[in-house]
C-alpha cells in the first residue's frame, strides 16, 4: 500500500509519501510546502492545493492519511489549520484517495509509544523506524508519522481511528 500523510499548516505543510504495511516501510518522497505570509489566503490555500495535487500525480497514493483537526489555543491559527485541512482533503477526494484521519495522540503513540510525545520524540523514531540517514523537518516527520499510522493501523480499520 502507497500511504500520502499530511501534516496540514499554512506557512508549512509537511507532506509524505511511504508504501509497504506494518512490517516493512519504504520511503518515496518527503518535504515541506512553504506559503509565504505575505501571499493571501487564497494564494496560499491554492499553492498547498497544487503541491498536494502534484506529488499525488508523481506517486499515485492509495490513500490519504491526516491528522484531525485539533483544539488550538488560538482561534486565528485553529481557522487557518481548517481552511488548509479542507483544501488537502478536497484535493485528495478529486484523485480518488480515501482519506482517513488519525487523532494526534493515536499518531505519536503509533510512532513513539506515547501520545504526548514531543515534535523531537517524533522525529527521532520515524528517523529510527524508516531507518532514514538525517532527521527530516518537523512538520515532514508529522506527515511521515501520519503516513507510518495508517500502515500500522490499516488492519484494524473500521473502527475509531
Amino acid at each position: 500500500m502507497r500511504v500520502l500523510g499530511v501534516d496540514p499548516s499554512l506557512r508549512c505543510t509537511g507532506y509524505a509519501v511511504i508504501e509497504g504495511d506494518r512490517n516493512g516501510q519504504k520511503v518515496i518522497e518527503y518535504g515541506l510546502i512553504r506559503t509565504s505570509a505575505a501571499d493571501s489566503l487564497e494564494k496560499s490555500l491554492k499553492h498547498i492545493a497544487d503541491s498536494i495535487e502534484a506529488v499525488e500525480k508523481q506517486h499515485k497514493p492509495d490513500c490519504l492519511a491526516i491528522e484531525e483537526v485539533f483544539t488550538a489555543r488560538n482561534n486565528r491559527v485553529a481557522l487557518q489549520l481548517g481552511h488548509v485541512r479542507g483544501v488537502v482533503i478536497l484535493i485528495g477526494h478529486r484523485c480518488g484517495l480515501e482519506t482517513v484521519p488519525y487523532a494526534a495522540t493515536r499518531i505519536k503513540e503509533t510512532v513513539a509509544g506515547y501520545g504526548r510525545a514531543s515534535k523531537e520524540q517524533v522525529q527521532h523514531m520515524v528517523v529510527r523506524t524508516l531507518g532514514l540517514t538525517r532527521t527530516p523537518p518537523s512538520d515532514a516527520a508529522d506527515a511521515l508519522a501520519a503516513a507510518l499510522t495508517h500502515l500500522f493501523w490499516q488492519e484494524k480499520r473500521g473502527g475509531e481511528h
